[in-house]
């Protein structure tokens, strides 16, 4: 439509009734899409990583207070039940300093001299330190012998990773792939960190052929994790952005209790998923935030994030009262809550008379939502899609997909949220904010593998760094 323009006095003086009607209901249609707009903005300045999926970091500097704690939220610190990491002292030290006293009794003896005494054991203290880094350099000789029987000669064989003149041993490959792809340390500075230690600086380029090497080498053992996932009863997914050779990638990661996988890939939806090779086989119940792709796959069930839905009715709130958004977001948190206390108490499943009274509830706040903010309809003989309100759009969200949202109440091997897989992604964008991104789809896919079993092996409670080595040195 184009813009009006503002007519003279004499010009409406010479307006008829209807023209002046039309421009009556012009100015009215102008000054509508002015508000949608104004509300636009005003919705994009408001939302934070409090009531929004907006990551922390795009608060920017203007944070705000911290908010204050509610009675019946958790205290700070360490919760019940949480295994502490105190210190043990360890029965076979390597090594023993016996300290003997020094200096000079009341009486005038000399402590000094009085070694050959024996002494009583008192106080016992231990110090964790670590070894003195050193490189320690082994040559590999290769012996030949003669067969006395038919006279061939034979050879011994040098293990994987040792090639002519000098190389790096699986040792430090490991420590400066640890220290790239687990620590998210950056290239130059883990060869020079090497350096400073072990007074030995690999190359930039030897470092990423590694990665590339590593990554190759446990190539099965990432295809394993695979099919582990496609095979559990209840696994996470999420996605997010990345930069391969300065284009827009995405990466994708689902993940168990015990089992991590990372892909890749150049597209967000269903090619990608179906790339990554769990999803259209997965017949269990899928935890994700609710992202419509997701949907395409009927062979399993499904579970939406309530933790994205929290933030969302906290938004609402801020949007339109605290009515129904606040009855709505402690109802969720109410039968969390109930959820937890149950299994504690060593129940298999909540009381059918509280779980019917509990959704009973949430129904009537959704309608109450839904009566509050109304779903808006087109014009007659429109056919154009009418923009609704963020607050109905969540509403009509948990009413049709009621399932979903509340199956943490029903079916205990759903998690409330879906953090787990969201905790994955967080690391993978503080690497990449370190790096920028990845120069070719090669590193990235590397990377991908080592991450994913980098992150099984602690979910596992095995070292990575004895994964990696035994990885170089062909085990």
């Amino acid at each position: 439509m184009p813009e009006l323009t503002r007519p003279t006095q004499a010009e409406l003086n010479r307006m008829s009734h209807p023209e002046k009607d039309g421009l009556i209901l012009a100015l009215f249609d102008v000054l509508g899409r002015h508000e949608q707009r104004l509300r636009e903005l005003e919705s994009q300045i408001q939302k934070t990583s409090r009531n929004s999926s907006q990551p922390p970091s795009s608060d920017g500097l203007k944070k705000g207070p911290a908010m204050p704690r509610r009675p019946g939220e958790k205290p700070l610190g360490g919760q019940p039940g949480h295994r502490g990491a105190t210190r043990v002292m360890v029965d076979t030290p390597d090594e023993i300093r016996e300290l003997r006293p020094v200096g000079v009794c009341a009486c005038g003896t000399e402590l000094a001299g009085l070694e050959g005494l024996p002494g009583r054991l008192g106080e016992r203290r231990q110090q964790i330190e670590l070894p003195e880094p050193k490189t320690v350099v082994t040559e590999f000789r290769q012996l030949w012998v003669t067969c006395p029987g038919c006279g061939r000669d034979h050879g011994g064989t040098f293990p994987v990773g040792v090639t002519p003149n000098v190389s790096f041993g699986p040792r430090l490959k490991t420590y400066a792939v640890g220290l790239v792809n687990g620590h998210f340390v950056v290239l130059d500075r883990a060869c020079d960190l090497i350096a400073d230690q072990y007074g030995v600086r690999p190359s930039d380029g030897a470092v990423q052929n590694w990665m590339i090497e590593a990554g190759q080498r446990l190539a099965d053992d990432h295809a394993a994790g695979r099919e582990a996932i496609r095979a559990a009863e209840v696994a996470h997914f999420d996605e997010s952005g990345m930069r391969v050779s300065g284009q827009l990638h995405w990466l994708h990661v689902a993940a168990t209790a015990t089992v991590v996988y990372y892909t890749v890939h150049a597209k967000r939806g269903e090619e990608a998923m179906d790339a990554a090779g769990i999803l259209p086989r997965f017949t269990g119940t899928a935890v994700h935030d609710h992202w419509k792709p997701y949907g395409a796959y009927i062979q399993c069930t499904h579970a939406f994030c309530n933790a994205h839905h929290l933030r969302e009715l906290r938004y609402c709130e801020e949007l339109t009262g605290p009515f129904w958004p606040y009855a709505l977001r402690h109802l969720l948190v109410e039968g969390h809550e109930a959820v937890l206390a149950a299994r504690a108490a060593g129940q298999a499943a909540l009381e059918r008379g509280y779980v019917a009274e509990w959704l009973a509830r949430y129904d009537q706040q959704v309608s109450n939502g839904l009566g509050a903010c109304p779903i808006r309809l087109p014009e007659p003989g429109s056919k154009r899609r009418v923009k609704q309100h963020p607050a109905t759009n969540l509403l009509v969200r948990l009413r049709d997909y009621k399932t979903e949202v509340t199956r943490f109440l029903t079916d205990w091997r759903v998690p409330f949220d879906n953090n787990r897989a969201e905790r994955l992604v967080r690391p993978i964008k503080v690497k990449l904010k370190v790096i920028g991104g990845f120069r070719a789809l090669g590193g990235s896919t590397a990377f991908c593998i080592l991450r994913s079993i980098w992150e099984t092996n602690k979910l596992n409670g095995i070292n990575p760094f004895d994964t990696l080595r035994l990885a170089f040195e062909g085990r």
